[in-house]
C-alpha cells in the first residue's frame, strides 16, 4: 500500500511540475501542421516499395486505426465518418505522390522537423533528460526517428500483403486429411495487429525521441501504457465524438470533422504526456 501511495504521491508532483496541457497543445499544433508532410513521406516509402494502390489501401487503414469508430446516423441513414475522413484526407496526397518528386520529399522531411522536435522536448522535460547532442545531430536523430516510423509502417503493410495471399481459416495437415478449422484467426488478427502496430509507433517514439536515454525497459512500459490509454480512449470517447458529429454539423457543417479530429488529437497528445509521467513516476519510486 506504501508503495502504491509513494507512486501515485510521484504522478501527483510530476504533473504538478510539467506543463501537461501545455507540452500536449505543442505536440498538437505540430502534429497538425506535419500531418501532410508525413503523410507523403510514407505515402513514397509505401508506394515506391509497393505500388500506389497499395499506399492508398494501407494509409487508409493506419489511419483509420489510429481514429476512434465515428459514426452517425442522419436521415435514417448510418454514415461511417472513419475511413471516410481518412479516404478525403490521403487521396488528394496519394494522387499528388509523383508530382512532388525526390526534391518535394527532402523539402518535407525538414517540415517534420518540428513533430519530432515537439515529441523529444515532451521526452526531455518529463524525465530531465540534458539536450547533449549538436543541433544538426539533433536533426540527423529526427530523420533516423522518421525512417524507423516509416519502416513500422512498411513492415505491417508487408505483413498484411503476406497474409493476404493465405487462407489462413483452414490449416490442412501434409500427408493426412486433417483439416483444422479456424473461423476466428481473422477476426483474432483485426484485435491484435492494430494493438501492435500502436505499441510498436509508441516504443520508437520513447526509445528514439529520446535520444536513447530512456532504456528499453521503460520505453516498452512507457507504449504498454500508452497503447492501453489509446484503445481505452477510442472506446469511450468514441460515444461523444458521435454526438458531436451528428450534433454540431448542423451548425458548423463540413468544419465539424475539423473540430473533431482536433479534439481527438489533442486527447492524445495528453495521454502521451500523461504515459511519459507514469513512466517517470515509476523510475523514481524505484529508486
Amino acid at each position: 500500500m506504501s508503495n502504491f501511495r509513494a507512486y501515485w504521491n510521484q504522478v501527483w508532483l510530476l504533473v504538478r511540475k510539467v506543463d501537461v496541457f501545455f507540452n500536449a497543445s505543442a505536440v498538437t499544433f505540430n502534429l497538425f501542421i506535419c500531418a501532410i508532410p508525413f503523410s507523403l513521406i510514407l505515402i513514397s516509402i509505401i508506394g515506391y516499395i509497393l505500388s500506389f494502390e497499395t499506399a492508398y489501401t494501407e494509409l487508409t487503414r493506419y489511419g483509420t486505426e489510429l481514429l476512434p469508430d465515428l459514426a452517425y446516423e442522419n436521415s435514417n441513414q448510418i454514415f461511417i465518418e472513419s475511413e471516410r475522413i481518412v479516404q478525403g484526407l490521403i487521396l488528394p496526397l496519394v494522387e499528388g505522390r509523383n508530382v512532388l518528386g525526390i526534391t518535394g520529399i527532402i523539402i518535407m522531411l525538414f517540415f517534420t522537423q518540428g513533430l519530432f522536435h515537439s515529441l523529444k522536448m515532451v521526452l526531455f522535460d518529463v524525465f530531465d533528460i540534458q539536450a547533449q547532442n549538436h543541433p544538426l545531430m539533433n536533426i540527423v536523430y529526427n530523420f533516423l526517428g522518421i525512417g524507423l516510423l516509416g519502416s513500422v509502417f512498411l513492415f505491417f503493410s508487408l505483413l498484411i500483403s503476406v497474409v493476404s495471399l493465405f487462407d489462413l481459416r483452414t490449416i490442412s495437415i501434409p500427408y493426412t486429411q486433417v483439416v483444422i478449422q479456424l473461423p476466428w484467426i481473422y477476426e483474432l488478427l483485426d484485435v491484435l495487429l492494430p494493438l501492435i502496430f500502436t505499441f510498436l509507433l509508441a516504443f520508437v517514439v520513447f526509445r528514439f525521441m529520446s535520444d536513447r536515454q530512456i532504456n528499453i525497459k521503460y520505453s516498452l512500459l512507457g507504449a504498454s501504457i500508452f497503447t492501453f490509454l489509446f484503445e481505452t480512449a477510442k472506446l469511450l470517447l468514441s460515444f461523444y465524438l458521435n454526438y458531436a458529429l451528428s450534433s454540431y454539423e448542423s451548425v458548423y457543417q463540413s468544419y465539424t470533422v475539423i473540430i473533431v479530429l482536433a479534439f481527438w488529437v489533442f486527447y492524445l497528445s495528453i495521454l502521451f504526456v500523461f504515459s511519459a509521467i507514469l513512466v517517470k513516476a515509476k523510475i523514481l519510486t524505484q529508486n
